[in-house]
C-alpha cells in the first residue's frame, strides 16, 4: 500500500488541478464573453420635430454630437413612432409591441366622474388608478428584461411611466416610480441631462469594475417643455429665431445634444466607445407654437407627419457600416428587436419588429403603422380597441392613410411631405387596399393579460 501512496496522491492532485483549471477556463470564458458583448446606449429624444437637427438639415439648430454619431452610423430619415404620445410610445419601445396590443394607449387614467383635484382623497384615488394602469406592464415582454437575463447591467434615467424601473428589468434606476409620491413619468430621473450626468458615469464605472456589459436608458426630458435651457444657449438663437418661444425651443434641442455628447466623450475616455452601440430615436414630434412658450401646434398627439415622424439611427463603429437611407421606412417597433439581435440575444416571439441593421429587410417590408389614442385611457374599456381611438395610420411606401372614426384621409408623401393635401376622393381603390392592411394589423394577437 505504501508503494501505491505516491501514485494515489499524484492522481488526487491531478484531478484537483484539472478541476481548478476547468473552473478557471469557465470563468475566463464567461468574462471574455461579457467583454466581447457590446454595451448599449439608447438615446430617446422627447418632443422634437423630425427635421429639428443639424443632421436633418435644419438651417439654425446646432446638434454637433448627434450629427457626428449619425455620420458614423446607419441613419433612416423616414423613421416613425408607434404613437405620438409619451407613455404609449415608450411602452411600445420597451415591449416591441404596439399600444393597441398591450393596452397602454394614454398617459393617464380616466378617473371616476366627479373626482376633484382639490379633494383630500384625490391623491389616494389617483394613486389607486395609476397603480392599476401600470400593473399589466409587468406581464409584457421587455428587451430590458432580456438584457438583464443575459448578464447586462441596466440603468434607467429620465422618462419612465410604468412604476418602479427595478421591477422591469433595470438593475439600477434614478426614477423611484412610487405613484403615491408623484412618480408619474420619471420623478427624480428627470434630472438627468438637465441637472446632472453623474449617475451615468457612476453606473459605467460600476459595470466596468464588475467586468459587466451595460445598457443605458437615456430617456432625457429634452427638448420637452419647460423650454428653459441656460441663457448661454438661448442667447445663440434669440436673434435668429422668428420669435421667442421658438428660440427657447431651439435652445432646448441643443441642450439635449450637449448631454448626448457628454456620454460619448466619457465612454471615449474610458476606451469603451468602440464597443458601444448607440441607438437614437424620438418619442413623438413637436412644432413650436410661435405665440406661446412650451406649447405645440399640429404635431404632438396628432397623426400628422410632424407628430409621428422621426429620424432613427444606430451607430456601432466596430460593426455597422455608415449609410444614409432617405426612402426606406423604419419604425420604433424595430428598436427592441434590433438591440437584442445586436447583443446576440433572441427576441421574444411577441416582438415582431425587424433588425435596423438589415436595410434590405426593412425595404422589403417598407410599411409602418401608428396608433393614436386620447391622452386619458378608460381602464374599464381597454378590451375595446376603438375606445378612445383618434386614428390609425398606415404608411405604405409613399402613400399614407389616416383612418379616423369620422372618415379616411389619404396623402402622397412624396409630393406632399407635410401631409396637407388630402387626395382620398381621387383614389378610392387605394383607400380600400390600405384599410385592409390596417384591419389585418389590428387583428394580430394581443398581449393583454
Amino acid at each position: 500500500m505504501n508503494s501505491n501512496l505516491p501514485f494515489k496522491l499524484w492522481m488526487m492532485m491531478n484531478r484537483l488541478f484539472t478541476a481548478c483549471f476547468l473552473a478557471f477556463l469557465t470563468t475566463l470564458t464567461a468574462t471574455s464573453l461579457h467583454a466581447e458583448r457590446p454595451n448599449v446606449v439608447f438615446i430617446l429624444s422627447d418632443d422634437q420635430g423630425w427635421d429639428d437637427y443639424g443632421l436633418m438639415g435644419h438651417p439654425h439648430i446646432q446638434t454637433p454630437a448627434l450629427d457626428e454619431l449619425a455620420k458614423r452610423g446607419l441613419v433612416y430619415e423616414r423613421g416613425y413612432v408607434t404613437a405620438p404620445l409619451c407613455r404609449p410610445s415608450l411602452a411600445s419601445l420597451v415591449t416591441g409591441m404596439y399600444p393597441h396590443q398591450i393596452g397602454i394607449r394614454g398617459n393617464d387614467p380616466v378617473l371616476p366622474a366627479g373626482t376633484n383635484r382639490k379633494e383630500v382623497k384625490y391623491r389616494e384615488i389617483s394613486t389607486e388608478f395609476r397603480v392599476r394602469m401600470t400593473a399589466p406592464m409587468l406581464k409584457f415582454p421587455s428587451f430590458v428584461k432580456e438584457l438583464q437575463k443575459n448578464g447586462y447591467a441596466t440603468l434607467q434615467t429620465g422618462k419612465w411611466w410604468e412604476g418602479n424601473p427595478l421591477d422591469h428589468g433595470f438593475t439600477d434606476a434614478m426614477t423611484h416610480g412610487d405613484h403615491s409620491r408623484g412618480g408619474r413619468h420619471g420623478d427624480v430621473g428627470l434630472k438627468i441631462g438637465r441637472e446632472t450626468m453623474q449617475p451615468i458615469y457612476d453606473f459605467v464605472n460600476k459595470a466596468e469594475a464588475k467586468e459587466q456589459p451595460f445598457f443605458i436608458w437615456y430617456g432625457v426630458f429634452l427638448p420637452h417643455a419647460p423650454h428653459n435651457a441656460p441663457d448661454r444657449l438661448f442667447n445663440k438663437y434669440k436673434d435668429i429665431a422668428p420669435d421667442e418661444p421658438t428660440a427657447r425651443y431651439w435652445a432646448n434641442v441643443e441642450w439635449l445634444d450637449e448631454g448626448c455628447g457628454q456620454i460619448v466623450d466619457y465612454l471615449k475616455q474610458k476606451n469603451m466607445y468602440e464597443n458601444t452601440i448607440f441607438v437614437f430615436t424620438c418619442d413623438n414630434g413637436w412644432v413650436q407654437n410661435p405665440e406661446r412658450k412650451n406649447v405645440s401646434i399640429r404635431s404632438k398627439r396628432e397623426p400628422v407627419e410632424a407628430g409621428i415622424r422621426t429620424p432613427i439611427f444606430i451607430t456601432h463603429e466596430a460593426a455597422i457600416k455608415p449609410a444614409r437611407n432617405k426612402t426606406t421606412l423604419a419604425s420604433n417597433i424595430d428598436i427592441a428587436t434590433t438591440i437584442l439581435h445586436a447583443c446576440d440575444i433572441q427576441p421574444p416571439a411577441e416582438m415582431t419588429g425587424l433588425d435596423l441593421r438589415d436595410p434590405e429587410s426593412l425595404q422589403e417590408r417598407n410599411r409602418v403603422f401608428v396608433d393614436v389614442y386620447e391622452h386619458d385611457s378608460d381602464l374599464d374599456h381597454l378590451e375595446d380597441l376603438d375606445n378612445g381611438l383618434v386614428a390609425r395610420v398606415v404608411i405604405d411606401g409613399w402613400n399614407k392613410l389616416i383612418a379616423c372614426p369620422t372618415g379616411n384621409e389619404l396623402y402622397d408623401l412624396k409630393s406632399d411631405p407635410d401631409d396637407r393635401v388630402d387626395v382620398s376622393e381621387k383614389h378610392p381603390e387605394q383607400i380600400s387596399s390600405m384599410v385592409s392592411l390596417l384591419k389585418k394589423w389590428v387583428a394580430q394577437p394581443s398581449a393583454n393579460p
